[in-house]
């Protein structure tokens, strides 16, 4: 592969050395070595790499001295190597510009795994604002639900009839996040609980809320010959792994 070497690197040179200064001697040597190549061959667009470097710098820039430590090369060059891979969306720039800035932070960097570079790069632009949403409720968590028949024969236990609803706390609705459930479950940043529920007054009355949402949505009636429709009522619950990556992404 020597012959990469030989092809010319000076409009190459001239984005990445500002870049590189920008964000200081040690983080900025990693991130000219791992984007160098992909902006030569227009793998990626030179505009992001600039949003993602200018984002970054900035929130280096707010970090006290006396709390500034490059010292794990390892991690930020994971980290800077993953955002590559994810440098086509705004949310995930943001939140890769935070874990970086987060990773040079004494006072974040100990509670950092190094799987969450590698998370971070797996997620959709969906999967992240489902997160920015989870991070600004109360205790990191919401309530949800999803509607079931519960048949009149017992022997025939239940059957599911809508995906999940939930409520923020200023009662905007989350629809259609199955599958961003399912993604951030299996990388251990959420629990998702069914049959269980949060029984402060406010949350009760957002079950209510969810059920009547659910029922009017789906045109769904309540009795049935078969058995009654009720909600099985859950809560969506940060871990503590996920409380500690959202600390840091966002």
């Amino acid at each position: 592969m020597s012959w990469l070497d030989n092809l010319p690197m000076e409009p190459v040179n001239k984005l990445l050395n500002p870049i590189a200064d920008s964000l200081g001697q040690g983080i900025g040597g990693i991130f000219y070595w791992i984007f160098q190549k992909p902006i030569q061959f227009k793998v990626i667009k030179e505009a992001e790499v600039q949003d993602l470097a200018n984002k970054t710098a900035e929130r280096l820039q707010k970090i006290p001295e006396k709390n500034r430590d490059t010292s794990n090369r390892g991690l930020l060059m994971k980290t800077i190597e993953e955002a590559q891979y994810s440098i086509s969306e705004d949310d995930l720039r943001t939140m890769f510009a935070n874990l970086i800035a987060s990773s040079a932070d004494n006072r974040k960097n100990n509670l950092i795994s190094p799987r969450f570079p590698t998370i971070l790069s797996q997620l959709s632009g969906e999967d992240a604002r489902l997160l920015q949403t989870i991070h600004n409720q109360p205790s990191f968590q919401l309530p949800l639900g999803f509607l079931e028949l519960q048949f009149n024969d017992v022997n025939k236990g239940s059957r599911r009839l809508s995906t999940y609803l939930s409520l923020t706390s200023d009662n905007h609705i989350l629809s259609s996040i199955d599958a961003n459930l399912d993604t951030l479950s299996s990388l251990g940043i959420i629990k998702v609980l069914d049959n269980t529920w949060l029984t402060a007054s406010h949350y009760l009355k957002q079950y209510d809320l969810i059920e009547d949402l659910l029922l009017n949505t789906q045109k769904i009636s309540k009795i049935n010959m078969d058995g009654t429709v009720e909600l099985n009522k859950g809560i969506l619950r940060t871990t503590d792994f996920g409380i500690n990556f959202l600390n840091c992404v966002l």
